[in-house]
């Protein structure tokens, strides 16, 4: 039988404080520990000169998603949680997703265009074994190599470092 009372008033919540405020790095650093997945995102504009065929992006897209994932696995990371991107154009985007790096990349395509210009790109790395900080560094090491490769100029929009996302998920 269940009473009206709160299962957890046997102690003051208050004297406990808000662990995001007082203690986030500690309860951030406590939450990674359970999960052991580091997290890490990027948004990019591409902006390609006279446009690239869709094909061509497609294998780009590939190409960079798979160079992030192998620096993470040969860098520390032992499996991946889930490596996926996102390209938005103005008629569709193409979602990509990794989950076992010695699978091919699925990709779904929902761009009516066969000529890709100007795009947002969403990379979301996550994988076991190491911090976000060290996934950071390792997408960061490898993303002026590939564009240079592809041909692909790009700017960073959005650097999502995820322990500000991470803080504000326990808010």
């Amino acid at each position: 039988m269940h009473d009206d009372h709160d299962d957890h008033e046997d102690h003051d919540h208050d004297e406990h404080g808000n662990p995001v405020d007082e203690h986030s790095a500690l309860h951030l650093e406590l939450h990674r520990a359970v999960d052991e997945l580091g997290k890490y995102a990027i948004e990019i504009e591409f902006d390609p000169k006279g446009g690239i065929p869709k094909e061509r992006m497609k294998q780009f897209i590939d190409d960079l998603m798979r160079t992030v994932t192998a620096n993470c696995m040969n860098n520390g990371a032992d499996l991946v949680g889930h490596v996926k991107s996102f390209l938005l154009v103005d008629d569709g985007n193409i979602m990509s997703s990794i989950v076992d790096e010695n699978k091919p990349t699925r990709i779904k395509d929902a761009v009516e265009s066969d000529t890709i210009h100007k795009s947002k790109f969403v990379l979301h790395v996550i994988v076991h074994g190491i911090w976000d900080d060290k996934i950071r560094s390792l997408t960061l090491e490898v993303l002026p190599g590939i564009c240079r490769k592809w041909n692909m100029p790009y700017r960073i929009i959005a650097d999502y470092f995820d322990v500000e996302k991470s803080i504000a998920h326990h808010t």
